[in-house]
């Protein structure tokens, strides 16, 4: 591999896969030995692998990362990370088939909360909380989240963040991107707490708080019950955790620049924001009358209740439910597909296609239509004041591209193992979009179990490419000269 270093790539590699562990496997551990419920093991050893491989590194010399040597860690650590939530569900002996495990721990970190377990609450609650976790360490980014505790002295600059597909930090802030990714990790916290309390005030009990939480604010959607978010039979937790799927669905660096400025006017001017909001409302407004109309529930409360909780869930690509919405009419099924494939606002937790990539569309359709109106007419788009070159097009049209292309490809390999087109193509947006639960074998009543481990492993491989927004994971696929 021609100017590839790769003990300084692996030092900083297993450095940031020993911040991840102690980060996830922490507090399911604490809670494990307070239970008593002998998973002490399956928390203790993922931690010390990490240890004794950075350990083993820690002499080598650390340098300035290449963008081939960034685009490396950046990707392979959401394809290695996800083997030690792997070994801990094998160790517990809950789930038997190690690509169970992998699908699993593959959808807790891309914050997909697809599943293959049958029975949920059949896992002990530290392993319940572990899933949770897993969402909320993934919401935020591997790299986002590392590199806010990596030393001065291990120099990652701008490069490893670029391929981060959370884009929280943005070019103009990279001179100072260990700084602004504290900032980041702080708000999430923030947002954690606040969560917490709030869900505590509701009546819930503190795992659930906490377990709905970290799942909540990562847009994630595993919940430690089967019936998610309608176990709790709490329309206020309810509402709290719609606030806070919206609020995790919002860029995260409009946080940022709230702290900063110490207004929070960017939230109510931000373009993105607008439409995202505007979407959900009309979005709601239509399931609500539809859901009355059709005599799905008896009264618009209830309707209304339902209906915004799902449609939220949908548009922030979180996948909680509180009710089996299959059996609801197809105009609602179908506007909620739409909706996760256009997905959150940029720079958030949510997954999708992303508002700022609808906004460029609308306005290339809109540039095209007064060419031909006013064939003289000279028409530059715009997005956030900035005017979109060139190459920000062709950039915008290749991921749009691939990822219609992914979508459908993924779907495809799922007929050809007999399933349903329903079936197939909801789980293929399901996952590319990391909403988690599907239509017909893996609605929100069902799960992913049915499909083979083939199937898992490509299902698997299509959640981090929705999760990395597919561009860095080609690149690092057929990169030639790594």
């Amino acid at each position: 591999m021609n100017n590839f270093r790769i003990l300084p790539v692996l030092k900083i590699l297993s450095f940031i896969l020993f911040i991840l562990s102690l980060t996830t496997f922490t507090l399911p551990l604490f809670y494990s030995i307070y239970t008593e419920d002998q998973e002490i093991l399956c928390y203790i050893v993922p931690i010390f692998i990490t240890l004794f491989f950075y350990s083993v590194l820690i002499p080598v010399k650390t340098v300035k990362l290449s963008e081939k040597e960034a685009l490396f860690i950046a990707v392979s650590i959401w394809f290695i990370f996800p083997l030690l939530t792997t070994l801990s569900y094998e160790l517990s002996g809950y789930i038997h088939d190690p690509i169970d495990s992998y699908f699993e721990s593959v959808s807790g970190f891309t914050t997909t909360g697809a599943s293959i377990l049958t029975d949920i609450e059949e896992l002990p609650k530290s392993l319940l909380l572990l899933r949770s976790i897993t969402n909320w360490v993934g919401g935020v980014g591997f790299v986002v989240l590392a590199v806010s505790f990596l030393s001065t002295k291990m120099p990652v600059g701008r490069a490893i963040v670029k391929f981060e597909s959370s884009k929280i930090i943005e070019e103009r802030v990279e001179p100072r991107v260990k700084e602004v990714s504290k900032i980041v990790i702080s708000v999430y916290l923030m947002l954690t707490l606040v969560q917490i309390i709030l869900l505590l005030l509701t009546g819930c009990n503190l795992y659930d708080a906490a377990a709905f939480t970290f799942s909540t604010v990562a847009t994630g959607g595993f919940a430690p019950y089967n019936a998610s978010v309608s176990a709790l039979h709490n329309v206020y937790a309810e509402i709290i955790i719609t606030v806070f799927m919206f609020l995790g669905a919002v860029n995260l660096q409009l946080y940022y620049i709230a702290f900063k400025t110490g207004s929070i006017k960017r939230f109510f001017a931000d373009s993105e924001v607008i439409v995202y909001t505007g979407i959900i409302l009309f979005s709601t407004a239509f399931a609500t009358f539809i859901l009355y109309e059709t005599n799905t529930y008896n009264s618009i409360s209830e309707s209304l209740r339902y209906g915004l909780f799902q449609i939220v869930s949908a548009a922030t690509t979180t996948g909680f439910s509180t009710a089996d919405y299959t059996n609801w009419h197809p105009s609602i099924l179908s506007l909620m597909m739409i909706i996760t494939l256009i997905g959150a606002v940029g720079g958030s937790t949510g997954g999708g296609i992303k508002i700022f990539r609808l906004i460029f569309i609308l306005k290339v359709v809109t540039g095209e239509i007064k060419r031909i109106i006013h064939p003289k007419i000279v028409y530059k788009p715009y997005i956030k004041g900035k005017p979109l070159d060139i190459s920000t097009v062709n950039t915008f049209w290749a991921f749009l591209s691939l990822y219609l292309f992914s979508l459908l490809f993924f779907g495809f390999i799922l007929t050809i193992g007999g399933h349903d087109l329903i079936t197939s193509f909801s789980a293929s947006v399901a996952c590319i979009t990391s909403l988690g639960p599907g239509l017909g074998e893996v609605g929100p009543a069902s799960n992913f179990s049915s499909f083979s481990d083939f199937e898992k492993l490509v299902l698997s491989f299509e959640m981090i490419f929705g999760r990395l927004e597919i561009i860095p994971v080609i690149s690092f696929l057929f990169v030639r000269n790594l």
